[in-house]
């Protein structure tokens, strides 16, 4: 019983980060890379530039997913790690991965990998 209250812990540790690269990955799925930009640290959004900057990121990797499911999600200290299956548009099959950190007590997207296999 000890095991499970642990486990069902660290499972509820991690949410408010999974919510996060949910809305995220969301976001992307939808077309709204307006609102996919606004969730990444503003180290991120300097990296990407703009919205368009990863609209072109999207596009020319042609990794809009449609479909998702994290098979692990790690925390430390203020940064997580989400990872696991992607489909993306054309029922191309890939893996991703999300990098956060909180940023003024939210999680954000400080880093992402969708790759297709």
């Amino acid at each position: 019983c000890i095991i499970v209250a642990a486990v069902a812990l660290g499972v509820g540790a991690t949410q408010p980060a999974a919510a996060a690269g949910e809305n995220f990955m969301t976001a992307l799925k939808n077309g709204d890379v307006a609102g996919a930009y606004n969730l990444c640290t503003p180290a991120l959004q300097r990296e990407l530039g703009s919205e368009q900057g990863m609209q072109t990121r999207i596009t020319n990797g042609r990794v809009q997913p449609t479909q998702w499911s994290f098979s692990s999600r790690n925390i430390n200290n203020d940064t997580a790690q989400l990872d696991g299956t992607v489909t993306f548009t054309g029922n191309r099959e890939g893996n991703v991965t999300l990098v956060l950190a909180q940023v003024g007590g939210e999680w954000k997207i400080s880093g992402f990998n969708l790759k297709e296999k």
